[in-house]
């Protein structure tokens, strides 16, 4: 798989113009950390105001970690069989 980081620049009212492409391993798994842990928290955040869609984000945050979990560290020495 082929797959790169896009570093955009989005401009106000502007469509956004893509200033660089990265492919470190690394760097995608920490991203990809990052990214799950602001859903989830976003998730954590809802569900205080409102539990029915605090539970709708949580189940979109666990969507997310399924989709990158590839990119996490520990899902680079996984077998990709345990992923089914």
């Amino acid at each position: 798989m082929n797959f790169v980081l896009a570093i955009l620049y989005a401009p106000d009212g502007h469509r956004p113009l893509s200033l660089a492409k990265v492919t470190d391993r690394t760097l995608l798994s920490a991203v990809a950390e990052q990214a799950i842990s602001e859903a989830e928290a976003a998730a954590d955040c809802l569900t205080q105001e409102d539990p029915t869609l605090g539970a709708l984000q949580r189940e979109e945050a666990t969507k997310l970690r399924r989709i990158l979990h590839p990119f996490l560290q520990e899902g680079l020495e996984c077998d990709s069989a345990a992923l089914m």
